[in-house]
């Protein structure tokens, strides 16, 4: 009798311990998704990819469009852009492509950071170098053109002609970069290169020369005529989207 009590009580003791068990698996399971659940709300990865679009080259007339790849410490990155430009009026008719690379240096990583709120951000400081090449074919057709010079004497001017413009440039520019409501971002960012051009030009000119046709088109003159050369300073910002 003494040993069939010790044999009951012995299984009784493995059966409470095996529940036990099973119980405490339970729960530490529970609770280690519940960890997890709660680091991954905590802890956003971060985004690796950009797609961005450059609205400050609509002033001249070009559409330019950009994919970034971060590294995996999010302190470099490489950026390549291509624009199309086309302009057409009663006087000019242009277009052309544009083909940029960057590498960009982040002296503070575009890692993810938390606000006053609690909200996941992405934010960024980065020295960057750039290279730019450049084709442009502009087709003039003035016609009938009032022009006063410098004594008030009016001549009636006719200019046509084709330009090609090939060109390259290269600089360094400093930037800052932010996303905001979690997938958009901007960046802002100021700079200068230097800029060479070779042109190509074909006139037909009656009634005028060139210097009195530059007075015509001022906004083809200096570091916004196309085929400018020398020091080129650049500003702007871009948009787009990251994942």
């Amino acid at each position: 009798m003494k040993h069939l009590f010790l044999s009951k009580l012995f299984f009784q003791g493995v059966i409470f311990l095996l529940f036990l068990s099973i119980y405490s698996h339970f729960n530490l399971s529970k609770a280690q998704k519940t960890e997890t659940q709660t680091n991954q709300k905590q802890i956003t990865p971060p985004k690796k990819t950009a797609i961005s679009f450059v609205p400050t080259y609509i002033f001249r007339s070009t559409l330019q469009i950009g994919i970034q790849r971060f590294n995996k410490y999010q302190d470099r990155s490489f950026v390549l852009y291509g624009g199309i430009t086309g302009l057409s009026n009663e006087f000019l008719k242009e277009n052309g492509y544009t083909l940029e690379a960057q590498y960009r240096f982040y002296v503070k990583r575009f890692k993810v950071r938390k606000n006053a709120n609690e909200k996941s951000y992405q934010q960024g400081i980065y020295v960057g170098f750039w290279a730019r090449g450049e084709q442009f074919e502009q087709n003039y057709d003035y016609k009938n053109i009032s022009f006063f010079d410098g004594t008030g004497r009016e001549t009636i001017l006719t200019y046509k002609g084709i330009r090609n413009t090939e060109a390259l440039s290269g600089g360094i520019q400093f930037g800052f970069q932010q996303t905001f409501a979690q997938h958009f971002f901007i960046d802002l960012y100021v700079g200068g290169g230097y800029r060479g051009a070779n042109i190509d030009t074909q006139n037909e000119v009656k009634n005028t020369d060139k210097p009195q046709h530059k007075e015509i088109i001022r906004w083809h003159n200096g570091i916004f005529d196309r085929g400018y050369q020398g020091v080129l300073p650049r500003a702007g910002f871009g948009l787009g989207v990251v994942f």
